[in-house]
């Protein structure tokens, strides 16, 4: 490793190093500390909806003034307040969703997460700007590769604006998202003792009331936080789309209510339907089935990893309740690779890791083209489209989010293709057809965060470092066939910001320059 890295410290540190016991730097913060920061990020997530009602421009002044002052004064708990934001602001929606007539009254609302993940992004790396030279080199590194990574993705964003505007801000988003909460929680990581674990331990909690309370009690939970109305809303052209409605019916599948659309096979594959066992998927407090998919197998696999495998395995029975495949894959070898890795002192498991993930993606694809599947037709699609402009078709062109009405995709015509005409349903179709040859940067990256996280791990051994190594990898291979695997906001960008976490807690306590930083 160069020298350049904090595993080149002097091996006294290394034997004082609080990683080594899987926790990060913060494992004897009090928890005060990590409740008032739940109390702040509820705060924020929650006012902005109220305020909204009834005016606008208050509620949207209020969110970036709070989130500035919030960034400023409890620069420690941005992850926090980033975190809830995304996962809860829906409740508040949900709650607030009686006030409105239609979804497209409440899409507005759906912003404030994200003007909140921005805002508190772009205080916190005003602070780094100003004290950049106090910085490791180690992590100038990563804070310069991945503002790069974002000057490419903002060209593409620029060639999109001219094509489709919306499409490609909503991409810009989605693509960006997990490098801005890298960077601010990177920052963060460094600059603060966090103590990740207990803060995690508190979400997963959270997540699991709510998600028992729906799954043992779902009329309840819906009346509760006026879900029912809320998903009439968020349903109300799909209810009117008898095309659809038909479609599903041929299938065996009768819509009579927004719940319907939850129904699937097990697993939501078509290799479970001759079992013929119907879930009704969990939603979980973000009302988006896969979202909470993704982010209970980070919080399950990270606590598992890290002290509290109790809590792992109450949370374990919510995932299954979502039935999604690729998030699951997620969490078992996750766990499965940290179990391995702990007992190795080589490159054996991150060899083995990449080879079982290759395996995996060549019999997915071979079954999935066999049976026509979806995400395989959507791989295939973005694959075309890049070999007609390998120099991409720029942001917003292609992908599930730049279709008005996706039910409307003629799938039967992509099946006998062998191919849709754009990218869909594979986040790294979606890429490989937007940014065409630059996706090498984007994907280079995350291998590289990996490929950092797997060297520290060999050095701090701490299992964190080697979720983080495992994690990304995983959910790399899993964008192959899921959109939602890199552009929900509870799935990569989770990932992301507890690798930064993590890297900026090895950081602290490998790095001398960075341990003169401490608040």
């Amino acid at each position: 490793m160069r020298a350049s890295s904090p595993a080149m410290t002097v091996s006294a540190k290394r034997r004082h190093n609080p990683l080594r016991a899987g926790r990060p730097v913060a494992a004897r913060a009090p928890w005060e500390d990590v409740l008032r920061g739940f109390a702040i990020a509820f705060l924020l997530t929650g006012a902005p909806i109220a305020l909204h009602i009834a005016s606008q421009p208050v509620a949207l002044v209020f969110c970036i003034v709070a989130s500035i002052l919030a960034a400023r004064v409890f620069e420690q708990d941005v992850p926090i307040i980033v975190l809830v934001a995304n996962i809860f602001q829906n409740v508040f929606i949900s709650l607030a969703s009686v006030n409105y007539s239609s979804f497209s009254d409440i899409e507005l609302l759906k912003s404030y997460n994200f003007v909140t993940t921005i805002v508190c992004y772009a205080v916190v790396a005003y602070g780094y700007l100003r004290e950049a030279g106090a910085f490791s080199p180690f992590v100038t590194r990563m804070i310069l590769a991945s503002a790069g990574v974002l000057a490419i993705v903002g060209v593409y964003f620029i060639l999109g604006l001219a094509i489709n505007p919306r499409s490609a801000v909503i991409y810009l988003r989605n693509i960006s998202l997990p490098l801005f909460i890298f960077q601010s929680f990177l920052i963060v990581g460094v600059r603060h003792r966090i103590p990740l674990p207990q803060t995690l331990f508190v979400l997963l909690w959270l997540i699991m009331a709510c998600c028992y309370v729906e799954l043992l009690a779902n009329d309840a939970w819906l009346t509760l936080t006026n879900g029912f109305h809320y998903l009439d809303l968020f349903t109300e052209k799909r209810m009117l789309n008898v095309d659809e409605i038909r479609t599903a019916a041929q299938q065996g599948m009768v819509i009579t209510s927004p719940l319907d659309y939850g129904r699937t096979n097990l697993f939501n594959t078509s290799l479970t339907a001759d079992l013929g066992i119907q879930v009704q998927r969990l939603n979980g407090p973000n009302f988006n089935t896969i979202s909470l998919a993704y982010l209970l197998s980070i919080l399950i696999a990270f606590l598992a990893v890290n002290g509290f495998p109790l809590s792992a395995a109450l949370a374990m029975p919510l995932l299954l309740a979502t039935s999604a495949k690729g998030p699951l894959i997620l969490a078992v070898g996750c766990i499965g690779f940290v179990a391995a890795a702990k007992r190795a002192r080589s490159n054996a498991p991150i060899l083995a890791l990449g080879a079982a993930l290759a395996v995996y993606a060549i019999l997915v694809f071979i079954t999935g083209y066999g049976s026509g599947d979806y995400h395989v037709i959507g791989l295939l699609g973005g694959l075309n489209g890049f070999l007609k402009l390998p120099i991409g078709h720029t942001l917003g062109e292609g992908g599930n989010l730049s279709i008005e009405d996706f039910s409307k995709l003629d799938w039967s015509a992509f099946q006998s293709a062998g191919a849709s005409e754009v990218a869909v349903e594979s986040a790294f179709g979606v890429l490989l057809f937007q940014m065409g040859v630059c996706i090498v940067f984007v994907i280079g990256f995350y291998l590289w965060i990996a490929r950092c996280s797997w060297r520290l791990f060999l050095v701090a051994r701490a299992p964190a470092l080697a979720f983080a190594a495992g994690g990304l990898l995983i959910c790399l291979v899993n964008g192959l066939y899921q959109e939602e695997a890199y552009f929900v906001p509870l799935s990569l960008p989770v990932i992301m910001g507890l690798v930064a976490l993590t890297l900026g807690a090895a950081d602290r306590a490998l790095s001398p320059s960075s341990a003169r930083m401490t608040p």
